[in-house]
């Protein structure tokens, strides 16, 4: 897939901006805080809904305009979609493609984008919520079905952690209601967790094998799941240990106000030479666990995808890399049939990824 054109009006510092992307790799040059990374931004929101730096659609919206609007064109063999979203300051916002309303967690299915970002070392580095997100984001691209789950599951565990702090006051509150949630948060969190041990059976290897080329190293890495309920509950068997759970520990769940069991609560280990990444890795090692894991969701969503290719955003990347492995991931996206990059200085683009430069100065791109 490749991206024909993006509008943004409106849209944090971009007042309008038209680009055509007339080829790839599509460069974008420019110091820091000029609105590179802005224009990414938009381009991420696109292909799933969300922004990739905020919760808060509101800050998306340029000061003084009532709402942002970011209108796309993407191109896969000879079909061809536009995309319109309107990001509102306040209420609703409107998605639509080739003229038709559209529901958010479409947009990935649609519009296939990886993005590789600073903030990726978060991804080994940081808190369990960031891995949790990543694989959300890859399983709900994989299936309009499971993208719902994941998002009636999370409109379920709100509304159970509500009743839960509403029953905190008496030990004697009727209880049915709670059930009644719990059987549903169990129905879904059961299809999100088989969901995400398929998936990390299928990253493990493309991991590994991604890691040692970037790294240039024989040292081993792979992911697996580490869930809240017993690690050696089979798949036929994840419903009954979450209820088990459920029923041992309701008097912990009332007194805590929350729900402590379920996919919200597992994370996704990353192991080095059988450590943990998190804690025992160079920021080197690091890096390359990053990277080869945003190369392993390449290879997966390319696999799954009806667009071909994902298009490859790189956002500042090459800054935090040493040559070889700058050199070693421009290899192994050299093939991809649309790349953009973003850099403040293009000394730090390798050789295989140099294209037609466009400069960003004050949330305007050159042509």
């Amino acid at each position: 897939m490749k991206i024909i054109s993006a509008e943004l009006i409106g849209w944090r510092n971009y007042e309008h901006q038209l680009f055509d992307f007339a080829s790839s790799p599509t460069v974008l040059i420019g110091p820091n805080g000029q609105g590179k990374t802005n224009f990414v931004e938009a381009l991420v929101y696109s292909a799933s809904g969300h922004s990739h730096r905020t919760a808060s659609d509101a800050i998306l919206v340029k000061s003084g305009a009532s709402e942002a609007i970011i209108r796309m064109t993407v191109q896969h063999d000879t079909r061809r979609l536009a995309v319109d979203l309107r990001v509102a300051g306040s209420g609703a916002n409107t998605i639509r493609v080739n003229g038709a309303v559209t529901k958010r967690r479409e947009l990935a299915r649609l519009l296939p984008l990886v993005l590789f970002a600073p903030e990726d070392m978060e991804l080994v580095r940081g808190e369990p919520e960031r891995r949790r997100m990543f694989l959300n984001d890859l399983v709900a691209e994989s299936s309009p079905a499971l993208a719902g789950d994941i998002a009636d599951y999370e409109r379920v565990l709100r509304q159970r952690n509500t009743l839960l702090k509403s029953l905190r006051p008496t030990s004697a509150a009727p209880l049915g209601t709670l059930h009644t949630w719990t059987d549903s948060l169990i129905s879904l969190a059961t299809r999100i967790m088989v969901a995400r041990r398929r998936l990390v059976e299928d990253l493990s290897p493309r991991l590994s094998t991604h890691y040692q080329a970037i790294a240039s190293s024989s040292d081993f890495v792979s992911v697996a799941m580490s869930e809240s309920i017993p690690g050696n509950t089979a798949e036929p068997d994840i419903a009954d240990a979450l209820r088990t759970l459920f029923h041992v520990k309701q008097r912990d769940e009332i007194d805590r106000g929350s729900t402590l069991f379920g996919p919200h609560r597992d994370d996704m280990l990353i192991v080095l030479n059988d450590l943990p990444a998190r804690t025992h890795s160079s920021q080197g090692e690091a890096w390359s666990c990053a990277l080869a894991l945003r190369l392993a969701q390449v290879d997966i969503v390319r696999h799954g995808s009806i667009a071909g290719d994902p298009v490859v955003v790189l956002d500042d990347v090459f800054s935090e890399l040493d040559a070889n492995r700058r050199n070693r991931l421009g290899q192994h996206l050299s093939g991809i049939e649309h790349v953009i990059i973003t850099a403040a200085d293009a000394a730090t683009i390798p050789s295989s990824l140099v294209g037609r430069q466009h400069t960003v100065i004050g949330g305007r791109i050159d042509a």
